[in-house]
């Protein structure tokens, strides 16, 4: 089954993953509790576009006023990867809006998580514990840092 067009789908998520000074890739580790999307497994910072908002907007509400006490401002997220992916949970396409924000090692040790178990890194994308559907766009993160 091929995904529409992003302009046909009319759920959008949008996550950010954080990159340390030394390069780790940081996602947030879901709670593991059953009626959610992949518990207890590492995806992104991120959340539900509301009707109206950007995906930029809605990446910094998520991180900014909702999941962290991270400070950044609009400009410190970069826009990555685009695509569309089936939703198990809903059984529904969503578009999914994928950034990076880069921190420093002092961000990260003082970094406080309000949603999930908290923050994890990404060691690859083959990492056990990293969301299926999140593997492409991780990938394409890494092989993006190292040029």
């Amino acid at each position: 089954m091929n995904p529409p067009p992003m302009t046909e789908v009319s759920h959008h998520y949008a996550g950010c993953f954080l990159i340390t000074s030394a390069g780790k890739v940081v996602g947030q580790q879901r709670d593991n509790i059953p009626n959610i999307d992949n518990p207890n497994r590492i995806g992104s910072f991120g959340g539900t576009m509301e009707p109206g908002e950007s995906p930029l907007n809605a990446v910094w509400r998520e991180l900014v006023q909702e999941e962290t006490n991270l400070r950044l401002e609009p400009q410190d997220f970069h826009l990555y990867f685009e695509d569309v992916a089936w939703r198990k949970l809903t059984s529904e396409w969503e578009g999914r809006h994928f950034y990076f924000a880069r921190i420093t090692d002092l961000q990260l040790q003082n970094l406080e998580v309000y949603e999930g178990q908290g923050w994890a890194y990404i060691n690859s994308a083959d990492d056990t514990l990293l969301i299926d559907l999140w593997r492409e766009p991780v990938s394409t993160l890494i092989d993006f840092l190292k040029d």
